[in-house]
């Protein structure tokens, strides 16, 4: 097998497209190899390629059996006989540590922990360990499924992390301040490691996070998104800015003020909700609407909630809660609205089988690959 073929070979790998034969064709190519670099070398991959056949590897020994259940036996015995393959000679030469070079070998199954000096690590919700800064110095812990900083008092420049949370992933961040937040799938958090006392408390966030704040008269907490700004004293309150969903902040108790970025500068431009109002960014505007708390929050509880909502915002909401990716060729359907809750445990088909009943589609599913499509006349 040439250079170009074992590079087709790799490509179909990465995308979990490989053969059993292929496979074996690979292994036979991988055995006249002695390290990664030669690797690297004469098949002139670039970085990105790199990142992902090294994570998609690391990513499968860490496959638990707990997986979704629609995923196929067949895709974990290939990717078991690779990484027996190849990971002994391009991973563990430099990787018996978590951390990670470069943010472009961050794979959707991992939560990541990236740090000021921009070193990725990965978060296992099953281990505990001790976080450090760049000199060595603790600054917080892991515990689980949360990560809890340590405060300091005496901090005069903000430092960040970031934390990415992909699909199918929920993790709790208890910052320097002690405010707990809960970050839904498919979300970031950018946040100072420690707040200075007397200024704002600003954090950013891209996706889905519930917000209690600890209460500090001098200091106001600031949660910006592209397009809105949530500022408060102390409350809790529930903040989703997904990309292509709409935008708004869910009051829970407290009060906080929102703020329309392209707005923000002008007097009097901040709304003011109360508890149990959400407000929506529409347009250049913002509607407040009084709601039903709990159906916005039953994601903190794993139960997946559909009031009047869209299949369009369902299968959305699907994607991130599996870790899956669905195709809907049934368009009629994107505009049709249900009513529905499943609790946690429920299968990804439960709630397919459920939806199907009154929608009449069909459905096929290959490893986490979904399709829908218009079901056939008889």
């Amino acid at each position: 097998m040439n250079k170009r073929q074992a590079k087709e070979l790799f490509d179909k790998y990465v995308k979990d497209q490989c053969s059993a034969k292929e496979i074996e064709m690979l292994n036979k190519y991988l055995q006249s190899f002695q390290d990664k670099d030669k690797l690297w070398s004469e098949l002139r991959y670039d970085e990105e390629i790199k990142g992902k056949i090294w994570m998609n590897i690391k990513s499968n020994i860490n496959t638990k059996s707990q997986e979704s259940k629609f995923a196929l036996k067949h895709y974990f015995k290939y990717a078991a006989i690779i990484v027996g393959l190849i990971g002994s000679f391009f991973w563990y030469q430099n990787s018996s540590k978590e951390f990670l070079p470069e943010s472009k070998q961050v794979v959707e199954s991992e939560i990541i922990l990236k740090t000021s000096d921009n070193t990725l690590k990965k978060i296992d919700s099953n281990s505990e360990q001790d976080l450090f800064d760049s000199r060595g110095k603790v600054i917080g812990k892991q515990n689980g499924n949360q990560i809890s900083y340590v405060g300091n008092d005496g901090i005069q420049e903000l430092v960040y992390n970031e934390i990415i949370v992909p699909n199918g992933k929920k993790i709790e961040i208890k910052l320097s301040d002690g405010s707990l937040v809960h970050m839904n799938s498919g979300s970031t958090l950018k946040y100072p490691v420690n707040f200075i006392s007397g200024k704002d408390r600003q954090v950013f966030l891209n996706g889905e996070a519930y917000f209690e704040v600890t209460k500090d008269p001098l200091s106001h907490f600031l949660v910006s998104t592209d397009s809105l700004d949530v500022e408060v004293l102390g409350t809790h309150f529930n903040v989703s800015s997904y990309s292509g969903t709409e935008t708004f902040a869910l009051l829970a108790e407290g009060s906080v003020a929102v703020y329309n970025k392209k707005d923000k500068d002008l007097p009097g431009s901040p709304t003011i909700i109360r508890p149990g109002e959400k407000a929506t960014l529409s347009q250049n505007s913002i509607e407040v609407n009084e709601v039903n708390v709990n159906d916005y929050l039953s994601w903190r509880e794993g139960r997946l909630t559909f009031n009047n909502e869209s299949f369009i915002n369902i299968v959305q909401k699907i994607e991130r809660h599996f870790a899956v990716e669905i195709e809907n060729n049934y368009k009629d359907l994107n505009l049709v609205k249900f009513n529905g809750e499943f609790r946690e445990g429920e299968t990804i088909i439960d709630i397919l089988n459920t939806i199907q009943e009154s929608a009449g589609f069909e459905y096929e599913i290959n490893n986490k690959k979904i399709k829908i499509n218009r079901m056939k006349e008889k």
